[in-house]
């Protein structure tokens, strides 16, 4: 017994064909449309996140020569850069660069020096080629920070300095534990005069609203010093 197909039959089946492939492409083209996408790397994150102006009453450290104050929020942390007055003929801007954020305790020590590099941008001139190894130590209430120099004509220097502070030894920004400084500062006169800004006089409290008394700090043990970091 032979079936015969009659070209209405045919259309119907080449039609219905048809209609399926098409419902198949949608189909497939709907699930292409709600795939996830890549997560963002947290560089790229914080790469978005602007800078606002806020007002030198609400810096997080004091000291006198600061002109002007940025800030800004990142992943689990907070930054805020401080311009400080430059009385050098020395190109670029003298700084306070300050990160806080909040770290678990076995990691609240150690200062890894690449890591905040990379973090806050880089080193700003003249010292953009400085390695860890290039600074030496110093010392006061706060602790040990570390830092370098470069005499700027006669009677100027140039230096650069790093630390950590922890909630151990001053009051931070809320709910974090420790918080990363760098200074850049060019300034006449001796090399103590341009460190003032990261010593302890100057960052051991927030500035202005502050309820402690300048200077009343408690003692913390040696932190470790700055270590690249190791893969």
């Amino acid at each position: 017994m032979h079936c015969k197909i009659t070209k209405v039959s045919l259309k119907r089946r080449v039609y219905a064909l048809r209609c399926g492939l098409t419902a198949a492409a949608l189909t497939l083209s709907a699930c292409q449309l709600v795939m996830p996408q890549l997560s963002l790397t947290l560089d790229q994150t914080e790469s978005t996140n602007q800078f606002v102006s806020v007002p030198l009453n609400t810096i997080w450290v004091s000291t006198p020569d600061a002109v002007t104050a940025m800030q800004r929020g990142l992943v689990n942390s907070w930054e805020q850069r401080i311009g400080l007055t430059n009385r050098t003929a020395a190109p670029g801007d003298n700084m306070l660069v300050l990160l806080a954020r909040s770290l678990p305790g076995q990691d609240a020590g150690r200062f890894v020096y690449e890591e905040f590099l990379q973090r806050i941008g880089g080193l700003p001139e003249p010292f953009t080629d400085m390695k860890s190894g290039d600074l030496q130590p110093g010392e006061d209430a706060l602790g040990p920070y570390f830092w370098a120099q470069k005499r700027y004509g006669d009677n100027a220097f140039c230096v650069l300095a790093l630390r950590r502070l922890t909630s151990g030894v001053r009051q931070l920004p809320y709910n974090t534990s420790v918080m990363d400084v760098m200074l850049r500062n060019c300034a006449p006169g001796t090399v103590d005069v341009a460190l003032k800004p990261i010593t302890a006089a100057s960052i051991g409290n927030f500035s202005g609203t502050s309820s402690t008394a300048p200077g009343s700090v408690r003692m913390l043990s040696p932190l470790a010093g700055p270590t690249p970091r190791t893969e």
